[in-house]
């Protein structure tokens, strides 16, 4: 059994973002971003929003090695 280091994510973080990810892309609201009125870019904004909830996460608990 591996040992959690106090640099690793909270789990809690990353199961927040995951649940938020198929709130976006799994559910209703899809159809929402999807319809004809909506931005072509929109589904790529919601993919960054993503990326960077994800890198903000990784930043604020991850590996500080320096």
């Amino acid at each position: 059994m591996t040992r959690s280091s106090d640099n690793d994510p909270p789990l809690d973080h990353i199961v927040v973002l995951i649940l938020f990810v198929l709130l976006l892309f799994a559910s209703p609201f899809v159809f929402w971003w999807l319809n004809q009125g909506s931005a072509w870019y929109l589904p790529y904004l919601l993919w960054l929003l993503v990326i960077v909830a994800g890198a903000w996460i990784y930043r604020r608990h991850g590996r500080h090695d320096a």
